[in-house]
């Protein structure tokens, strides 16, 4: 019906008919009441809320509106609560809409359910309206009514109960009194284990994890009973969620609230309070998880070791018995979907196999590990483990055997030589394989796992190899020593014997049958490709006709234009065979010179022909994006990488005008493969058409191949090609002003792994390029520029140090924690950084690696890498006044503690160097922020204790200091290879009063003692190495270094700092476990430690077999003391 208000006339007067209509009980329609509220609301809007303007105050609106709240009609009822929201502007008018009890006929349209969903979702969004108005006014009536939904929703089938859980997770954050005494924080937590969706299951377990974070809100949550519920499925073998579940669906609600609780467990593992709560000292959460391995349930032994897995970020293997197939699906290298071609091809799988270019940047996920690993370690999870192991039907055991090799893998790389040294003496593990006293099939599982072990430390010390030829390829021609003698081009010539006879050269050639067959593919490829490497021999030293046909007929079956080769299938079983023996047919034609130059030429100019009929109106059927994509036409740009990495394969290229082939495909539109391909195989080590072709594809072609091309650059980065920074940083600097943001973006990301070189720094500083229009990632590139004087002098002429300085005073400290917070969440839960304000972001289901956190550049951090910039923060006052803010903190506000954090941070950073690192012995602040770590009550503020500490622990300075007050760090670089102990840094033992070994703290740093400005680059300890003798025995140390000796492409974690005094259980109390057993120790009695012989770990590091670093008494307990009391309840 026809109501409309105009508006022009007096508001007052269209007001008055609005509610004159609205309340009257007869005489007027539901449609005309829902026209006249919807007419309400477009009043106002235009007018506004003044009473004055509208002639009626808000009682008397309110008193009318809440009739329609009465009405039979949802319809009528839904436009009154949506009236109501309109109205209630700020607390005010909600405290009279209170006051008048309408929030009783709100929880009553809450209540309703009767396909009113319309009405429903009106009552909500005015539920969420009061809360975003004032929480801490939100009536309790509503809090029931919601809370009810959330109990008994899902057994109703009530599609609001999702809503109203998301309220109240909301109303806990901002008002958890309210949620609180209306026991709604157990209604949260029991849809925690109801949820199998991992945001939401992850969103509802954080609300309680936020409140255990402050003192304030921590006493509403009883973290020993209503936390501790979401282990009930696996503590609880008798457990069901619903009492009236049938018997016939037990096993899939078991396994449904196994996803649940996992989820859960894992999210409570990514923060502090969940750490902290879970793994306090006694009777805590992590202690009954890893009882539970040692008992025989096979089901909750399958469960926990999921929940381990995604803990450590580690990825599962597949359910098998064989132990290489379980190791080959958790390997790096195997292929992976986004690998291919038409995805991302070589630039996504060098990510993921080459290391990044830092090498004692700050990771801040090590510190996060080293925590969480150091409490399950000392709960007993590698016993454990080996219990599993000895007990458990084959594919449990296997994955359990990996878990156990991941484990103390990373216990060798991220912790300190006090809290890792004698893992791996394994000694349960190493007694149950040795002894004759137990069940014949333990012994054997035990012997089959210390097996098991070693190959795993063999694959591990070799770290990933690349999957693709093409990356094989990149990383073989930049001379790169981490892979020069494991490469798949190598011929396997050592299955045969080779005498360096023409006869037996002859006689190769005949059972070849390459002159012989015509069946191509029956050839013997391994034979042909010992010929082409055969020691001194070629066309130009072997005039035999033989040898003339063997070529003769390996260049008809190789060249495009007979069809053979290259119609094959990629999968096709002998397809990499076949690109490898090609490739050594080119490189044996080169080292022919003129007598290999004609056939050379023959294929170069026939591959130049394929290439060119891309143009025509007909193209080849494997120059078109099915053949490309599937047949081994693609590797014909292998055959031509190899030839542009040689100067006799360059002059032909130049001279077959396979370069001015190529420039013309990067005109073509709809060829993104063939210039993905191009790019990548070229060489770029030398000057000429090669960065040309680069340079044009980086300018000139479509937005995906501009991207592809810009990504490239990273992986000849990484692969670290020659003279990179001589070329490679002016390309980058280039692409920073590309018109598509996505591709500046990543120019500038890679340009930050670049500047972790000191020559591409200098680079960078030369060309003196315009960062600022990137935003803040540009400011903080530009601010790199400080940590060499040669920079400093730059931006200090410019008068861009002071202004610096001013801004990050006033706002870019508190900026910076946002920035890291939001890394570290990115890192480790579900969210995902909005790209340009967009609140939706693209998710994907694909599993991610473990991410990498590395610390965002500080200005302080930079400053303090010259004495200059030191004395420039010491004329600004900037220590003392930090100082005074972790002395003097105000945690009672958010505000207040985002300040303390900011000035943690910045002390960090200054600390980081061995100039800032006076600055704060004079101030005297380390103590303080060593007193936050272990005592501050907000538990957020002790995890970022323990990344500052880490910071400071950056330097061999740092990491004396820091052991005076009771913590240990790891002293070596990423890339050290079997870092020695120094004498005075071997634990001496202890009493046991004074045991806590727990973590209390991590840090990640490197020794930079070698650099008297302490650079990030350059920050290593001396090489001081431990090798195997049985491996130096034979090894010629004058060629080229073996394998054994190659730098590990797994980057070591920097400093990892764990207390190693009584201090460390006052910050994490929880972590110090009450007369529990040491574990992973040698005989209680003591072993005598062998400096002769040394123990072999997981990544390549060698250590002597030690004895513990503590003596026991005979209990061989370890009591926890604090000052003789057991420390408060912290959080994270």
């Amino acid at each position: 019906e026809n109501c409309n208000v105009l508006i022009m006339y007096n508001p007052s007067d269209n007001l008055r008919e609005i509610l004159q209509n609205v309340a009257k009980q007869q005489g007027v329609s539901n449609m005309r009441k829902l026209g006249h509220l919807n007419n309400f609301i477009k009043l106002l809007c235009k007018v506004g809320h003044s009473e004055e303007k509208l002639g009626f105050t808000h009682e008397e609106i309110i008193i009318c509106l809440r009739l329609a709240l009465l009405n039979e009609a949802k319809e009528v009822r839904a436009a009154g609560l949506r009236a109501l929201r309109y109205l209630i502007r700020d607390s005010t008018i909600l405290q009279k809409v209170l006051r008048l009890q309408v929030d009783y006929l709100i929880a009553r349209c809450i209540d309703i359910q009767q396909s009113n969903e319309v009405e429903r979702t009106q009552a909500l969004r005015l539920v969420r309206k009061m809360i975003t108005v004032n929480a801490l006014l939100f009536p309790s009536s509503v809090t029931n009514s919601l809370i009810a939904v959330g109990n008994d929703g899902l057994q109703e089938r009530d599609r609001m109960v999702r809503a109203c859980i998301a309220i109240i997770c909301e109303l806990a954050v901002k008002n958890p009194v309210v949620v609180a005494q209306r026991r709604g924080l157990s209604t949260i937590l029991k849809n925690v284990i109801d949820c199998q969706l991992s945001r939401i299951n992850e969103a509802l377990i954080t609300t309680i994890l936020h409140l255990l974070n402050h003192p304030h809100t921590r006493q509403y949550v009883h973290s020993d009973v209503e936390l501790e519920q979401i282990l009930a499925p696996y503590t609880d073998f008798h457990y069901r969620h619903n009492a009236d579940t049938a018997e016939g669906q037990l096993k899939e609600d078991r396994e449904a609230r196994f996803l649940a609780s996992k989820m859960s467990i894992v999210a409570s593992f990514r923060s502090w309070s969940g750490i902290i709560n879970l793994c306090k000292s006694g009777n805590s959460g992590i202690q009954s998880l890893i009882g539970l391995l040692c008992i025989p349930n096979m089901e909750v032994r399958k469960g926990l070791l999921e929940v381990i897995y995604d803990i450590f970020r580690l990825p599962m293997p597949v359910a098998t018995a064989d132990f290489i197939e379980a190791l080959i699906s958790v390997d790096p290298s195997r292929f992976q979907d986004n690998w291919r071609l038409s995805d991302g091809f070589v630039a996504s799988e060098a990510k993921v196999i080459l290391p990044h270019r830092a090498r004692s940047r700050p990771d801040l996920m090590d510190n996060y590990l080293a925590l969480v690993l150091s409490a399950f370690i000392k709960s007993g999870l590698l016993e454990g483990l080996v219990e599993v192991i000895t007990s458990t039907d084959d594919p449990i055991s296997v994955r359990a055997i990996i878990l156990l090799g991941e484990l103390l893998h990373m216990a060798n790389t991220i912790l300190p030589h006090s809290h890792s040294h004698h893992l791996h003496c394994l000694p349960t593990l190493i007694n149950k394989a040795a002894s004759f006293d137990i069940a014949q099939e333990k012994r054997l599982r035990a012997s089959a796992a210390v097996n098991y072990l070693k190959r795993f430390h063999e694959k591990k010390k070799r770290g990933p190899k690349p999957n693709s030829l093409y990356l094989d390829h990149i990383i073989r021609k930049s001379k790169a020593s981490h892979y020069c003698r494991d490469q798949h081009f190598r011929p396997q010539r050592d299955i045969f014997i080779i005498k360096d006879t023409e006869d037996a050269l002859m006689m190769n050639l005949r059972d070849s049958h390459i002159l012989n067959h015509k069946e191509n593919l029956d050839w013997n490829w391994v034979l042909i490709a010992t010929i082409l490497k055969w020691p001194n021999v070629n066309l130009r030293s072997n005039k035999d006709e033989q040898m003339h046909r063997f070529v003769r007929r390996l260049l008809f079956f190789y060249k495009p234009s007979s069809k053979l080769y290259s119609s094959l299938e990629l999968d096709h079983s002998k397809a990499r065979q076949l690109t490898v023996v090609g490739c050594q047919f080119i490189e044996f034609l080169l080292e022919s010179e003129e007598d290999g130059q004609a056939y050379l030429e023959d294929l170069v100019k026939d591959i130049v022909q394929w290439l060119s009929s891309s143009s025509g109106l007909k193209p080849d059927r494997g120059l078109q994006s099915n053949g490309l994509l599937t047949t081994l036409s693609q590797h014909y740009f292998l055959f031509l990488g190899t030839l542009s990495s040689h100067p006799h394969g360059v002059k032909m290229l130049e001279k077959c005008s396979v370069f001015q082939c190529l420039l013309n495909i990067c005109t073509l539109k709809n060829q993104d493969h063939l210039l993905k391909l191009t790019v990548s195989i070229l060489d770029y080590s030398r000057d000429g058409l090669s960065r040309v072709i680069l340079s044009k594809i980086l300018t000139a072609a479509t937005d995906n191949c501009r991207l592809y091309a810009t990504k490239h650059l990273r992986v000849l980065l990484r692969a670290n090609v020659e003279f990179f920074s001589n070329w490679g940083i002016e390309l980058l600097v280039t692409q920073l002003h590309d018109r598509n943001k996505t591709i500046s973006m990543e120019a500038l990301d890679i340009l930050d792994e670049a500047c972790e070189d000191k020559a591409n720094l200098h680079a960078l500083i030369q060309m003196k390029p315009a960062l600022t229009h990137l935003g803040d990632k540009g400011v903080l590139l530009l601010l790199r520029f400080l940590s060499i004087p040669k920079g400093f002098s730059y931006l200090s002429e410019r008068g861009y140090v002071t202004k610096q300085l001013e801004k990050w005073q006033k706002d870019y400290n508190l900026k910076y924690v946002d920035m890291i917070e939001e890394q570290l969440n990115e890192a480790l839960t579900t969210y995902r950084k909005p790209v340009d304000g967009d609140n939706y972001v693209r998710r994907s289901n694909q599993r991610l690696q473990r991410p990498n956190v590395y610390l965002p550049v500080h200005l302080y951090g930079q400053l303090v890498h010259d004495k200059t910039g030191c004395h420039l923060l010491e004329v600004q006052n900037v220590v003392p006044d930090l100082s005074y803010t972790v002395r003097s903190p105000m945690l009672d506000k958010w505000e207040g503690i985002k300040q303390l954090k900011a000035a943690l941070w910045a002390l960090g950073n200054i600390g980081s160097s061995n100039w800032g690192l006076n600055l704060l012995q004079e101030e005297g602040v380390i103590p303080d922020i060593v007193v936050l770590a272990q005592h501050c009550e907000v538990l957020s503020i002790r995890g970022t204790c323990l990344y500052v500490l880490g910071l400071i622990s950056k330097t061999r300075q740092g990491c004396d200091m820091l052991k005076q007050h009771g913590w240990d760090a790891v002293r070596h670089s990423r890339r050290t290879l079997w870092p020695v102990v120094p004498d005075d840094m071997e634990p001496s033992p202890n009493p046991p009063s004074l045991l806590s070994s727990v973590p209390s703290t991590l840090s990640l740093a490197s020794d930079s003692t070698s650099s008297r400005h302490n650079s990030e680059s350059d920050s290593t300890q001396p090489s001081m190495y431990i090798m195997d003798d049985e491996r130096l025995e034979n090894c010629d140390l004058s060629d080229d270094p073996p394998m054994y000796m190659r730098p590990k492409y797994k980057d070591r974690s920097p400093f990892t700092l764990l207390a190693s005094s009584h201090f460390r259980n006052r910050l994490l109390h929880s972590l110090s476990l009450s007369g529990k057993m040491l574990r992973s120790t040698s005989d209680p009695k003591g072993t005598t430690r062998d400096h002769g012989g040394g123990m072999e770990e997981d990544q390549g590091r060698k250590r002597t077999v030690t004895e513990p670093s503590y003596t026991f008494g005979s209990s061989d307990v370890f009591p926890i003391y604090n000052d003789g009391h057991l420390s408060s309840r912290v959080e994270i």
